[in-house]
């Protein structure tokens, strides 16, 4: 599925149709055939975007650092697998299954934002001077 990713040169864009997608299927009471297409998607779109989250943290990483960085990325899946299960079950016991998809949004947003804005930070003096 990486062919279909590197096609695809305007990842932050998938990610945005993405994550309205994934709106959508919250806020909009979607008929059965809808609700398939618009999850369809979103899940073919969810691979697309999955290979480049590899290639930006080997991009993201400073030289020689990438397998401390992708521990780091990893503990993160892992910790997210064991705690939204919690959070979502509590949600959908408390009938409000819409604000999974909410919370999903809420995350995603939030991960974009901090990749978009986390490089305009002022740099350490030790990765200024490599340069």
């Amino acid at each position: 599925m990486e062919w279909l990713a590197n096609l695809s040169v305007r990842r932050p864009v998938v990610a945005c149709v993405l994550i309205l997608a994934i709106f959508v299927v919250g806020a909009v009471a979607l008929g059965p055939v809808w609700l398939a297409l618009v999850m369809g998607a979103a899940g073919f779109l969810s691979g697309m975007i999955m290979p480049s989250r590899d290639m930006l943290v080997r991009q993201a990483s400073p030289p020689g650092a990438e397998g401390r960085v992708f521990g780091i990325v990893t503990t993160g899946f892992s910790l997210g697998g064991i705690v939204a299960p919690m959070i979502f079950g509590a949600l959908m016991d408390h009938r409000l299954p819409a604000w999974v998809f909410y919370l999903s949004v809420a995350f995603m947003l939030a991960t974009a934002l901090m990749a978009l804005f986390g490089e305009r930070g002022p740099r350490p003096a030790a990765q200024q001077a490599g340069e």
